[in-house]
């Protein structure tokens, strides 16, 4: 019988809301004031290039993305050099972005059932995160007065490590005090979401509302595209129906 149900954020919980511009203007200012002026074609190929190497440092050795290192990528793409006050104060403008307009939503559907299955299952969160660490998250979940059914928060950016590592979904189950076995985890990317569920025995449920991976469902032990779909779909996990 199921009794935790865990979360993926991005993509699953939440779409991800269009930043990317607003960010490279806070870098753009800052270049400009410290007389290292560059184009907008040239600060969008370093944004480029910083994603692809974080890119392969989360998924291939499972590293979580931190803003030092993006911000690294990015001036060394530019050859651009910036005082450590500078880029210390880059930090909370960037990472904070969401918090101060254009912030991401809901996906439709989460906030009316989060508080049903909270009822019946403990609810767990487990993130990776890029450049939105996971104390804006809180932040995100607590302004849409989803915080409270969750009874675990676990962020790549506070553990060192990310999906589908077992210590991130293990760490969870721990807080929760729920055995693998008696667990689902619901995510929408399958190298990370649905691999490393399987792979401490969990169940993998694939969300695909918002990233559409079909390539996901042979690793899904079940489907959904709306979140009105969720709570049959875990009975039907659970063998309590059908």
């Amino acid at each position: 019988m199921l009794q935790a149900v865990t979360f993926d954020f991005w993509g699953t919980l939440y779409q991800d809301a269009a930043v990317r511009d607003e960010r490279l203007h806070l870098l753009e200012e800052v270049l400009a004031r410290h007389s290292q002026p560059r184009s907008w074609m040239a600060l969008e190929a370093a944004y480029h290039h910083a994603w692809s190497v974080l890119d392969r440092l989360w998924l291939e050795e499972h590293r979580p993305v931190t803003f030092g290192r993006w911000l690294r990528e990015m001036l060394a793409f530019l050859k651009a050099d910036l005082p450590e006050d500078v880029l210390a104060g880059l930090r909370r403008p960037i990472e904070e972005i969401y918090l101060h307009g254009g912030a991401p939503r809901p996906v439709p559907g989460v906030a009316e059932i989060l508080p049903r299955l909270s009822r019946r299952y403990r609810l767990g969160l487990i993130s990776d995160v890029g450049l939105t660490p996971g104390r804006v998250l809180r932040e995100i979940l607590h302004r849409d007065g989803l915080l409270p059914y969750f009874r675990a928060l676990t962020f790549s950016d506070e553990t060192g490590a990310t999906k589908p590592l077992p210590e991130q979904f293990l760490r969870t189950l721990a807080v929760l005090k729920v055995r693998s076995e008696k667990a689902a985890h619901v995510g929408d990317l399958p190298e990370t979401d649905l691999a490393g569920a399987r792979a401490v025995g969990m169940k993998a449920v694939l969300f695909l509302g918002v990233s559409h991976r079909q390539d996901g469902r042979l690793l899904a032990d079940a489907v959904f595209e709306e979140y009105a779909e969720l709570e049959d779909l875990l009975e039907r996990l659970d063998g309590t129906v059908g």
